[in-house]
């Protein structure tokens, strides 16, 4: 910091320095020079007290150049007449596509686009130029000073000067002492999180990152402070010289210049964007209204001929989102710089890439909707979507939810979902219940009928099913080996499938366990002799079914059931797996 305020003392010693020269040495004679060269432009020259001070080179409305140049002679006799002349009187007020020097509110001179066609240069730096001759040629000629005032001047000035210092060092010494502060806040910070900042039991930022973090923000804040405090003590330092006042003023340009441009701006642009709130206004409370609007038909509190509940909040988004595209239409060109080449390029590059970039959004988007409209299913449903069975926990326009019974949530985008089949277990499950069925396989030795009864008496039992609708079996097929048997029971809990299937699945082995029926599909194969026969004799046949009843069959099927035989000529019983 000392060395930063040594650099700051030099710094104002060599303006000193400078602002010491004679006010000759810091007018500029080339920028007159080359047009003064110029022997084919008419001119005319401003005399005061047998000097030329400047030359007028261009016509004002109806008055010559030699007209002009008497006009200003005259008003700068009537300004010699001041008993003292302050530079900082001067001023160059911007007009109507001209720039004039005015002393205390009266016009000297004017400076239009014709002086800039003849210098080839901007008409505020031809301004500046004639400012600067006034300033430094004109004041000090016109300017009878006594010794003595002069010395009060001087002394006025050095004395300005040293307390431009003093409060320089001041600001430096404050400086140093709030950054000296903030290091102390941030070493606390960093001693009581030691560990980093966590939020939410989330680490955003080690200690190392927070400290370097620290040391960051304390040197941009001490690099922003070193520059304006020079920069003011600068601009007050060569202000206060009467000779270097030009130069201060062109440091202050380089700031007010550019606030000014912002300000005028925002005048200029305040109609725009009063009209832009005014929009923005309207849209935002009829989003407001429609959000009321659909979020009670959604409730049921509101009904609308065909209008479904499911479609209220779909129908708000799709509204919404035009809403916000006719906004966004008329605010378009309300906008700052949207008449702009860089405006209108950016804005179609923008577009391109979200036009590449969405195909797949706006396919989902499409589906969100055909989905809606086609009633496939509502929040809290039980459904089947491919091979993935849950219950519908969120639809968006983009993706639908789903929770498994293991609880485990899984997104599928809406196209997906459109492209395949759904299966919806709720739909009917209040009104006409949902038939859960499950299968099972008995051999051929239990009677159906009892199996009838055991399936009828486990889906009684089971809580989950409807017991005021009757549940029933039916014989779906009667394979080689065995007989299927497929339960039905209603239900309305159709979320509730699961636990029912697992349930109804314990009270079947219940049942058959007590009845003393084997679960079990026996397969049956024969062994016999190829040399003989395969068709039997009428006679045989005959005899055989004439003696032998059907229970006398079945007792000799089974009788030799899981065992091994020897005699080829018999029929015995094996598992298939054996065979």
């Amino acid at each position: 910091m000392n060395k930063r305020i040594c650099y700051l003392l030099i710094m104002l010693l060599m303006c000193g320095i400078i602002s010491s020269l004679p006010a000759q040495a810091l007018s500029k004679p080339g920028f007159f020079s080359q047009v003064n060269a110029d022997s084919t432009l008419i001119r005319a020259p401003v005399v005061f007290k047998d000097k030329v001070i400047f030359y007028v080179y261009t016509d004002y409305g109806p008055f010559s150049q030699l007209e002009r140049s008497v006009i200003v002679n005259s008003r700068l006799a009537d300004l010699s007449n001041y008993k003292h002349l302050d530079p900082d009187s001067l001023r160059i007020v911007e007009g109507n596509k001209e720039l004039t020097i005015e002393y205390n509110h009266k016009p000297i001179f004017a400076v239009t686009s014709a002086d800039s066609l003849i210098f080839q240069k901007p008409v505020s730096e031809i301004a500046a130029a004639y400012y600067n001759i006034l300033a430094t040629e004109f004041i000090p000629l016109a300017t009878h000073l006594s010794m003595q005032h002069r010395i009060l001047l001087i002394g006025r000035t050095i004395l300005f000067i040293m307390g431009i210092l003093i409060i320089t060092l001041f600001a430096f010494k404050l400086l140093g002492k709030f950054l000296k502060s903030i290091t102390s806040l941030f070493e606390h910070l960093r001693r009581k999180h030691h560990e980093g900042m966590v939020v939410r039991g989330l680490r955003v930022a080690s200690a190392e990152q927070l400290s370097t973090s620290a040391r960051m923000i304390i040197n941009f804040i001490r690099f922003v402070a070193v520059i304006l405090i020079s920069y003011f003590s600068l601009y007050m330092v060569l202000l206060a010289i009467p000779a270097t006042r030009t130069i201060a003023r062109q440091l202050q340009a380089y700031i007010a210049n550019p606030i000014e441009s912002v300000g005028n701006g925002i005048l200029r642009y305040l109609p725009n964007l009063f009209f832009i709130l005014v929009i923005i206004f309207i849209a935002k409370y009829v989003i407001q209204f429609l959000r009321f609007l659909f979020k009670e038909i959604g409730n049921g509190n509101i009904h609308l001929g065909n209008f479904y509940s499911e479609w209220a909040d779909t129908t708000y988004q799709i509204i919404k989102f035009l809403i916000f595209f006719f906004v966004i239409i008329i605010v378009f060109p309300y906008l700052p710089g949207s008449n702009s080449p860089a405006f209108i390029g950016v804005s179609i590059f923008v577009g391109v890439l979200f036009s590449l970039g969405s195909t797949s959004a706006i396919a989902n988007i499409i589906a969100g909707i055909i989905l809606t409209y086609m009633r496939a299913y509502r929040v809290g449903s039980m459904i089947k979507v491919g091979d993935q069975t849950g219950e519908l926990i969120e639809t968006t326009l983009l993706v639908i939810r789903i929770r498994t019974p293991k609880n485990e949530v899984i997104t599928i985008p809406n196209s997906i979902v459109l492209s395949g089949h759904i299966t919806n277990y709720s739909v009917h499950a209040e009104d006409s219940n949902l038939v859960l069925h499950t299968k099972v396989t008995i051999g051929y030795d239990v009677p159906w009928q009892k199996v009838t009864n055991l399936l009828l008496d486990a889906a009684m039992r089971s809580d989950g099913v409807n017991k005021d609708k009757s549940p029933f079996v039916n014989l779906t097929s009667l394979g080689n080996y065995y007989v299927e048997y497929e339960l039905n029971a209603y239900t309305k809990s159709a979320n509730a499938m699961p636990a029912i299937y697992a349930e109804l699945h314990r009270h079947i082995l219940d049942t058959f366990l007590e009845a003393n029926v084997e679960i079990m599909s026996p397969t049956y194969n024969a062994i016999r002799d190829g040399n003989a026969a395969t068709v039997p004799s009428s006679t045989s046949r005959s005899r055989v079914f004439d003696s032998e009843t059907t229970s006398d069959k079945v007792k000799r099927f089974s009788k030799n059931y899981h065992t091994d035989s020897e005699d080829e000529s018999k029929i015995t019983q094996t598992p298939e797996s054996d065979s």
